[in-house]
């Protein structure tokens, strides 16, 4: 017995979709894009001023432990400054205009009058950041002991701020009498870092 044959179904194909973005999904990624950036960019912003804060005071403290470490070895007075042009110590409390390490036998913290070239010369601060003294000190000397001998008998603290006064990316060098050099972050529990 034959069977009656069922008609073919034929299917028709669908029209294929073209490849790419709708204008509701651009509109999306767009406004998504948005969002997010408005989110990053004052904390990335945050983040570049307290990294390169912590980079300016890193090198402060990298040039003061220099200076102690050479008087020790050196056996004589080595002091730092603040300089502009790498050779003349300046009287301002302004430590962001830069500094310079030198051997300094009278402790008068003048190194124009030295005979020993730089053993440091910092540059100033490509920004608008404030290095400055809790008192007004623009040079500190260490003496063949690592002591500190122009301080008097109290520690000196270097605050360093960014122009817009950013409390996070604030921080603290401290040198004592005795040559101790710490740093302090603005906020940190038990400092008056501000």
């Amino acid at each position: 017995m034959n069977r009656p044959s069922r008609p073919s179904r034929r299917t028709v194909p669908l029209p294929r979709r073209a490849d790419g973005f709708s204008l509701i999904e651009l509109m999306f990624t767009i406004t998504l894009a948005g969002i997010l950036a408005a989110v990053a960019v004052p904390s990335m912003s945050k983040m570049f001023k307290t990294n390169r804060v912590q980079t300016e005071a890193s090198s402060f403290v990298g040039d003061l432990m220099l200076a102690r470490t050479e008087a020790v070895k050196r056996g004589q007075n080595v002091s730092v400054c603040v300089s502009t042009d790498g050779v003349n110590c300046l009287t301002t409390n302004t430590w962001n205009q830069g500094w310079i390490v030198f051997p300094d036998s009278t402790a008068a913290c003048s190194a124009a009058t030295t005979a020993a070239p730089a053993v440091k010369v910092r540059k100033a601060f490509s920004t608008t950041d404030t290095l400055v003294a809790s008192v007004s000190k623009s040079c500190v000397t260490f003496n063949r002991e690592g002591f500190t001998s122009n301080l008097g008998t109290a520690s000196v603290t270097f605050t360093l701020h960014t122009a817009d006064s950013l409390g996070s990316a604030t921080r603290c060098v401290a040198v004592d009498l005795g040559g101790r050099i710490t740093t302090q972050t603005a906020g940190q529990a038990s400092t008056s870092c501000s």
